[in-house]
């Protein structure tokens, strides 16, 4: 009997939205096939499309799943790949797309309570709100006007996922978006906030790190594309194919007043530790 050599083309990887995450994906043969894998080496969780093209296999979960991978997962099967006929050629072509995050979650705490983002007695305007046009459109994004070296702190208690704070070029135009220092905190409910435009060398936590509400993690700056000095906020859930859905998040303005969505061009000041 001919016996054909196994076929196995690597995956092309394509990632969206955030830069390097940390995944692998592998497969280990089998007696009439082969098994795929994928570690998660990231903190939080992390979503993953496979999308196989198959001459002579079958592929237990079907030619095209999103998974979703637990943080620091090792060997989690994605699928078995099957050999129909023994006799005959066969191969595998696929790709694999991931990113940050639970690409399926709908449900978060919508009435979290967040803290401005900066220390106590201090005050600043917000320069662009939801909707914002400069830079805002359609999404739920906000722009605090303030000096260079204002120390940021953790808006929501959470784990620290990424931390980029080495470039130092700024422009008005979208084509500085690469130079962005920013940080990622991943929140217990699967959101996700980022605190952007921090000045180089200016972020005071690493990765791993647990951070509380009202912790400082950085100081602001004037980095990438920005038409001035501010910090950029947001929190949002990420989805596969470099989309993200941001959310509305309700602020403590003073003890004793009831948390609010905050105002295009109002100034706030923080009167709680």
């Amino acid at each position: 009997m001919r016996v054909y050599v196994v076929i196995i083309l690597a995956f092309l990887n394509f990632i969206t939205a955030f830069s390097q995450v940390n995944v692998k994906t592998y497969y280990e043969n089998i007696e009439r096939g082969s098994v795929l894998y994928a570690d998660n080496n990231e903190l939080s969780p992390i979503s993953i499309k496979i999308k196989l093209n198959l001459k002579n296999m079958t592929s237990s979960e079907g030619n095209e799943k999103i998974f979703v991978l637990p943080p620091l997962t090792k060997h989690y099967k994605l699928t078995t790949l099957t050999r129909i006929d023994m006799k005959k050629k066969y191969y595998v072509r696929g790709a694999t797309w991931f990113n940050y995050g639970n690409h399926f979650l709908k449900k978060y705490d919508t009435d979290f309570e967040y803290c401005l983002p900066f220390q106590k007695g201090e005050a600043y305007t917000l320069s662009q709100g939801y909707n914002g046009k400069i830079s805002h459109e359609n999404k739920y994004q906000l722009d605090f006007a303030m000096p260079i070296g204002t120390k940021i702190v953790a808006a929501r208690e959470g784990l620290v996922i990424k931390v980029v704070d080495v470039y130092n070029k700024q422009c008005s135009m979208q084509l500085c978006e690469k130079f962005n220092n920013y940080i990622y905190v991943y929140h217990k409910d699967g959101t996700f906030a980022e605190y952007v435009h921090i000045k180089r060398k200016g972020a005071k936590v690493k990765v791993g790190d647990q951070v509380k509400k009202g912790q400082v993690i950085a100081e602001s700056g004037n980095v990438g594309w920005s038409t001035g000095p501010h910090l950029h906020f947001s929190v949002f859930l990420q989805r596969l194919g470099g989309e993200r859905e941001f959310v509305k998040t309700k602020f403590k303005l003073k003890d004793g007043k009831m948390s609010d969505y905050l105002v295009e061009s109002e100034k706030y000041k923080r009167l709680y530790d």
